[in-house]
């Protein structure tokens, strides 16, 4: 039971950090529709992360960013804001999400990090905006980030970048 509260609190923390300054649903999605796709994802976030109890590839980290962007899109389409998620909004409810499991022994060190403005702006990037970012950007970024680490881990540079600001 503490572990379930625990895991549906990160998740809160999560939908704040990722639907912060983002237009996720339509003008025409109802407050019963919402509630079903926040449950919906959280259920799924549930399912992915049990894989990342044990260390995960970068590839297999990738294929699980775009099979969830695959199935919010399939699910939801009616009352996402044109009918999709952006590949930045779903890395970073991912992303975030394993960053907080991680921090508190849930799970395994993750292979990437939250990408966001804090983030970007230790890239020296400042038109890239994370809600707006798709695949082939979001790889460009964490290529630029294994550049600069300086023998940490993605996720651990991240931490320390986070906790600086």
């Amino acid at each position: 039971m503490k572990i379930n509260f625990i895991k549906h609190e990160v998740f809160i923390l999560t939908l704040m950090g990722a639907f912060q300054h983002n237009k996720i649903y339509n003008k025409n999605a109802s407050e019963a529709d919402k509630i079903k796709f926040r449950k919906y994802l959280e259920l799924s976030l549930n399912k992915i992360t049990d894989i990342y109890k044990q260390k995960v590839s970068e590839n297999d980290h990738l294929h699980c960013l775009d099979e969830l962007k695959f199935s919010i899109e399939k699910t939801h389409k009616d009352i996402l804001f044109n009918g999709q998620i952006s590949f930045g909004t779903v890395q970073k409810i991912l992303n975030l999400y394993l960053k907080y499991l991680w921090s508190i022994g849930l799970i395994s060190e993750p292979p990437h990090c939250p990408i966001d403005s804090i983030i970007l702006s230790r890239l020296h990037d400042y038109s890239t905006k994370w809600t707006k970012i798709e695949k082939e950007t979001y790889i460009n970024i964490i290529e630029k980030i294994k550049k600069i680490i300086n023998n940490k881990s993605i996720a651990e540079w991240e931490l320390i970048e986070f906790n600086r600001r």
